[in-house]
């Protein structure tokens, strides 16, 4: 006799319908046992046909939370990361992975996870010594560890950016080694590396947050110069000021790259573009940066300070021909512990003061000084005091 039947009543019993109270309680202990029975085979059986054809989700998740079973990133290459849960022992190494760390302490509660790291970039130590006590304790690897140092951090992911990934990213997923890449290196690729961060961290949320504070900046840079005339938009030079190897350079960005793309969007016309690039920073000659005869010159220094190094040049009499000279508009690019034209999260104030020093009239009372306080309040938590004490001492450029 089916469950079915007993229930639709098909079948009728004296042993069912008799009034005993006995064959009551038997009536319902028969029914709960039934159906007990019955709902472990379906269990059973649905359990079985899912694994047999692979309809279990690889991940449940619930970040915010921080609760896991499995957890599956898909990193900036494209490639899906495995892992068991939210890491608890993160390691960001690789190329130019002081911006990757950079871009981790924007998400809180994350510090005491960070168990290694690169070579630090310019004066960040500084800073991220300021805002995490124990940053200094940190295991710092260099600028090229070897995939043994990193496997005895015992890290459970190593973050790094996808130029570092075909050569030792591959060696660490060699060991077993999970592997998370990311890149930002351009606005678009802040949104798409800000999600995959706060998935990866349990910190959706967040992750929505800053991408959020990202697009209120720029939509109001993008409001203000709405409608402007190609004619109004100055022709540009953004020059990279190298002195290493013993000699100086001057070098302009490639296209693609964030310096380019922070001119287009301040309103301004990089003359550079369209010329043949490399892949990295082209140098230029003095008779070409003449040539190009700009209307504003703006000089990057990463290791000179870029306001001696726009004295310098304005006391050559080479450069006091340029006509951007003459006009007072060769201008150092301000910065604090890091310039503000890489893709660290500081080129949102980068492409803030860009814009208003292209177009002062539409940008008329903006105080940078009170968008650093409120960038680093917003991005990083930080209050006034480490604002004061750290920040506002290391400001250089013509703010």
């Amino acid at each position: 006799m089916s469950l079915k039947r007993l229930k639709s009543g098909r079948v009728r019993s004296s042993f069912i319908y008799g009034p005993a109270p006995k064959r009551l309680i038997s009536l319902a202990l028969i029914l709960a046992l039934l159906t007990f029975i019955h709902a472990a085979a379906q269990a059973a059986d649905t359990g079985s046909a899912a694994t047999e054809v692979g309809t279990l989700p690889e991940t449940t998740i619930n970040a915010d939370s921080g609760t896991s079973s499995n957890l599956l990133i898909t990193d900036g290459r494209g490639q899906e990361v495995k892992l068991p849960g939210l890491p608890q022992r993160i390691l960001i190494t690789g190329k130019a992975s002081f911006m990757v760390l950079d871009a981790v302490y924007l998400f809180p509660d994350i510090r005491a996870k960070i168990v290694g790291k690169g070579k630090d970039g310019q004066g960040m130590d500084a800073f991220l010594s300021a805002i995490d006590p124990e940053y200094p304790n940190k295991t710092s690897l260099g600028r090229e560890p070897s995939p043994e140092q990193i496997a005895a951090c015992k890290p459970d992911v190593v973050l790094m950016k996808k130029a570092s990934a075909e050569t030792l990213g591959r060696s660490l997923e060699s060991l077993g080694i999970p592997v998370v890449c990311v890149d930002f290196e351009t606005p678009e690729q802040y949104d798409r590396d800000l999600a995959i961060l706060g998935r990866l961290l349990g910190q959706e949320a967040r992750a929505k947050t800053l991408s959020d504070l990202i697009h209120t900046r720029l939509n109001l840079i993008a409001d203000a110069l709405a409608g402007l005339d190609e004619t109004k938009k100055p022709r540009v030079l953004l020059l990279y000021y190298d002195p290493q190897n013993g000699s100086v350079s001057f070098n302009v960005p490639p296209t693609a790259w964030m310096q380019t793309l922070l001119v287009k969007m301040a309103g301004g016309r990089p003359l550079w573009e369209g010329t043949q690039l490399g892949q990295g920073w082209t140098k230029t000659g003095f008779e070409q940066i003449a040539a190009w005869d700009a209307d504003q010159i703006f000089i990057v220094s990463y290791f000179a300070n870029p306001d001696k190094v726009v004295a310098d040049l304005k006391a050559d009499e080479h450069w006091q021909a340029l006509r951007a000279v003459k006009n007072g508009n060769l201008l150092a690019f301000p910065g604090d512990l890091l310039s503000w034209d890489q893709p660290d999260p500081r080129w949102v104030l980068g492409l803030t003061w860009l814009a208003a020093r292209m177009h002062p009239e539409l940008f008329r009372g903006l105080d940078m000084h009170a968008e650093v306080s409120r960038f680093f309040k917003d991005f990083y938590g930080v209050d006034d005091s480490i604002i004061d004490k750290i920040i506002r001492p290391a400001l250089y450029g013509n703010l």
